[in-house]
């Protein structure tokens, strides 16, 4: 038994795999995409086509133009409950990750913009554990235990320009290197003391170029219309977005906007994304999003979520906070518990950040 379970998960990652979703699916395929690349976009629901905010770099890089020199800095952790259903009751296990987290800097030079930055674009973490039941006795009995732990992601480094062309249309493209290593440690251990541990790890690299272009079309007052393309990678797929804003909500304006996006165009993963943002006092704003998304696997249901966000202005320096929910249903695809019947993702994201004006 111990040497099947070893062949034939060693077999499954020889598999070039390109599953995108939370949790198993994603820690083999291509991992999860983050809720945003910064504290801002994360609140709108992880807009990235339009400008909401933040410091576009890593979203559509065309909207560079429209900020004075500043820094910006966000970070926080995702936390993923994962609940098997395999008929004899409901097994469910919660661990953590680093969710949307980046570093990155603007400044004008006349008739460009310039900006460059580090952010984590994908996470792997993933933790699987399964009882394995011994049914060649009388009776059914738990034979022992087996886990699988995945850990890291792959961050992306760049610097991008932008520049506004007559008429207001504004054009940018980002290029820098996505680099990462997702680390694998599979532990298989039996309660009979005469059959000995087994334990394997291996791991995958990330180390490629990368680049953005993206393009802001502005349709009336305080409306514009964006697009942004990002390139594959080997561990990140190919992701292409579009949108529309009304009202400057970059600037703490009221407003709200639509996007929808592929995020894997060979799966045809996507997402629908509406957004707004409100102004309710002279320092405080709010900002909120909800998403209908789909992996694009043949297992999985489409799900809902939603986000959420508030930024206090502080004068130079603006402090951000953001969180999200979402759950993803699927039939297929999870370590161990080969007759299952359901399997529940639930992810909930919290970043915070800040912006400082230079």
């Amino acid at each position: 038994m111990k040497n099947l379970v070893l062949s034939c998960f060693s077999a499954l990652l020889l598999f070039p795999l390109t599953a995108l979703g939370y949790g198993y699916p994603a820690a083999l395929g291509q991992g999860s995409s983050m809720p945003g690349v910064d504290v801002v976009s994360h609140g709108f629901g992880g807009v990235m086509s339009v400008n909401a905010g933040g410091m576009n770099l890593f979203g559509n890089p065309a909207e560079l133009s429209n900020y004075n020199p500043s820094l910006s800095a966000s970070i926080g952790p995702l936390i993923l409950k994962q609940t098997v259903d395999d008929g004899l009751g409901k097994h469910s296990l919660t661990y953590a990750g680093l969710g949307a987290s980046s570093i990155q800097a603007g400044f004008n030079t006349g008739s460009a913009s310039i900006a460059f930055g580090i952010a984590r674009v994908r996470d792997y973490t993933y933790k699987g554990e399964y009882f394995f039941v011994d049914t060649t006795g009388l009776e059914p009995i738990i034979a022992g235990f087996e886990n699988l732990t995945v850990s890291g992601g792959v961050w992306e480094a760049a610097t991008g320009a932008a520049t506004t062309l007559p008429g207001g249309i504004s054009i940018g493209a980002s290029a820098g290197y996505r680099m990462g290593s997702i680390n694998y440690d599979y532990y298989w251990h039996h309660f009979t003391e005469t059959i000995p541990d087994s334990s394997s790890g291996w791991s995958r690299e990330e180390g490629e170029f990368s680049w953005r272009a993206g393009a802001s079309v502005p349709t009336g007052e305080s409306v514009s219309l964006g697009a942004v393309y990002a390139s594959k990678t080997d561990n990140c797929p190919s992701s292409i977005a579009a949108g529309v804003r009304v009202g400057n909500i970059a600037d703490y304006s009221p407003g709200f906007g639509l996007e929808a996006r592929i995020y894997d165009m060979e799966n045809k993963a996507w997402s629908a994304n509406v957004f707004g943002g409100i102004y309710p006092d002279q320092n405080l704003y709010f900002r909120g999003g909800a998403v209908l998304s789909s992996t694009g696997g043949t297992d999985s249901d489409a799900s809902l979520g939603i986000s959420m966000g508030a930024t206090v202005d502080l004068g130079r320096t603006d402090i951000s906070a953001a969180f999200s929910y979402g759950n993803e249903g699927r039939n297929g695809d999870v370590f161990g518990f080969p007759q299952a019947d359901t399997i529940d993702d639930i992810v909930t994201a919290f970043t915070v950040g800040a912006v400082i004006d230079l």
